[in-house]
């Protein structure tokens, strides 16, 4: 079972001599025990950072492949729903079966279209330009040199 940080700190305080002396601890010495606390609970920060980092990646592979499932089952049922309106519009007569398969390659294509100017438009979004633009370096105001006198 793990320990915590402050039991790991208190078993591994420094032992000195002026604590053998019966002196009280110095400067010096409050100064290590405090690097060592801060070492521990940074060690204690980073264990747990990397934890959660290993939990989230393990749900990110998780909503990853259900996501892809989802969208094999979305993309049969398309399937499924362009055959039948082919097949209906065949068994009416009105179309050809060449027609009809015509038709669902050009409104595939058109919905393809229409979602590929959305990613385009979407896409904007990705470049940070607030971010870039507030970390950008104010120019510098013009300081008189030296050794000029005007």
């Amino acid at each position: 079972m793990p320990q915590s940080p402050n039991v790991i700190i208190a078993s591994r305080h420094p032992r000195d001599s002026s604590e053998k002396s019966g002196n009280n601890p110095g400067l010096l010495d409050e100064f290590l025990l405090l690097g060592h606390e801060l070492r521990a609970t940074a060690h204690s920060h980073v264990r747990l950072a990397a934890l959660e980092t290993r939990q989230a990646g393990e749900s990110l592979v998780s909503i990853i492949a259900m996501g892809l499932i989802a969208a094999g089952l979305v993309f049969s049922t398309w399937l499924a729903l362009v055959a039948a309106v082919m097949l209906a519009l065949v068994e009416r007569g009105l179309m050809t079966a060449s027609a009809a398969s015509l038709l669902a390659m050009v409104a595939n294509m058109l919905v393809a279209l229409v979602l590929i100017a959305a990613i385009r438009r979407k896409s904007r979004s990705l470049l940070l330009s607030a971010t870039v633009n507030s970390l950008a370096a104010a120019p510098l105001p013009d300081f008189p040199k030296a050794g000029n006198d005007t």
